[in-house]
């Protein structure tokens, strides 16, 4: 699990594969590496061209201190959920969803923000991992004589870096 939380560098916990079901081993993460106990639910329903149809999920938490009578209540309710696509399917919202899974618990939905994949790589990023590699590294990389690339791993930007920008940047390390 990485997790960016707009720190220096990206959280990042690990544990081991339970199912392979990626929901499954969310909820087994937040239990055993968080110790939070949490109901991990995704889902994905495809059209018969091989594309997505309807996509979701949610991940639910438990505050410190819940009683036994919400996590009661709470684990009947996930228990009556056949799938999160069919519910997204027979034209569930999420707000629908979470209605009707926390509705009695006085549910308040103080924002709301769109969903998308978005990587928030870029170039100064890309310039300020190389710099923390150190100067002998960049100096070697100078002396080969030739443009590197160096590639995001989370959505596979390749962003080329030049002789001229690798001393720039030497320059920079050495301030």
């Amino acid at each position: 699990m990485i997790k960016d939380i707009g720190l220096k560098e990206p959280y990042v916990g690990q544990t081991i594969l339970v199912t392979s079901e990626i929901a499954e081993d969310l909820t087994y993460y937040f239990a055993t590496s968080e110790q939070t106990p949490s109901s991990v639910a995704l889902g994905v329903l495809m059209n018969k061209d091989n594309t997505v149809r309807q996509a979701g999920g949610f991940i639910l938490q438990l505050l410190p201190g819940a009683s036994e009578e919400v996590i009661s209540t709470l684990e009947t309710r996930l228990k009556e959920i056949t799938s999160i696509t069919s519910l997204l399917d027979a034209g569930n919202t999420p707000e629908m969803i979470l209605e009707h899974i926390l509705g009695d618990f006085g549910l308040e939905i103080l924002d709301k923000m769109p969903a998308q994949f978005a990587c928030n790589c870029s170039r100064e990023r890309i310039e300020k991992a190389l710099i923390s590699i150190g100067k002998k590294e960049l100096q070697e990389m100078i002396d080969e004589g030739k443009t590197i690339e160096m590639n995001c791993h989370f959505c596979n930007k390749h962003y080329p870096v030049t002789v001229d920008e690798l001393k720039g940047l030497l320059e920079k390390a050495s301030r």
